[in-house]
């Protein structure tokens, strides 16, 4: 398994993807507009390989909301992502494959949070996330879970 390491004060972070969800005008409950002030003022990257989560999450929401297109500003605010205004891309590794492949066969589910833990530990990065269960379950594994951070723990 994996060992903790000690990682310094910083204010970078890598993102899960409810953390990028306000920017394409996507309500988090959990984050306030002060908090996320204060998000947005770290040096923030996001894996390219969850692009296809952030994709299908702003897809489900487009359907609930029942919009027969993609408003204007959630198009803008998803190529700024895409393109590095303020979001830095990191692209994937043969190590974040093979870590992702380790968790998944440790019995977790969800490849997106497998991949973003997998890109974490590479850059020795904290990782924004609100999933206590993904956390609860690293721990639970034997895996490092004091990656995992939500704002709440960091901006307090």
């Amino acid at each position: 398994m994996e060992k903790k390491s000690q990682r310094k004060y910083s204010n970078e972070f890598l993102l899960d993807t409810s953390y990028l969800l306000p920017l394409v005008g996507i309500e988090v409950e959990e984050i306030s507009s002060e908090d996320y002030n204060k998000i947005l003022q770290q040096k923030l990257y996001y894996p390219l390989s969850m692009i296809a989560e952030l994709i299908g999450v702003i897809a489900k929401e487009v359907k609930k909301a029942e919009l027969d297109e993609l408003p204007e500003d959630a198009i803008d605010s998803f190529n700024s992502i895409v393109f590095g205004r303020g979001i830095n891309i990191v692209l994937p590794e043969g190590s974040d494959v093979e870590i992702a492949c380790k968790l998944i066969k440790s019995g977790w589910n969800d490849i997106f949070d497998a991949l973003l833990y997998a890109t974490g530990k590479r850059m020795d990065m904290k990782i924004l996330s609100l999933d206590k269960e993904f956390k609860k379950f690293l721990r639970e594994h034997g895996y490092d879970y004091e990656i995992i951070v939500s704002h709440k723990e960091e901006f307090k």
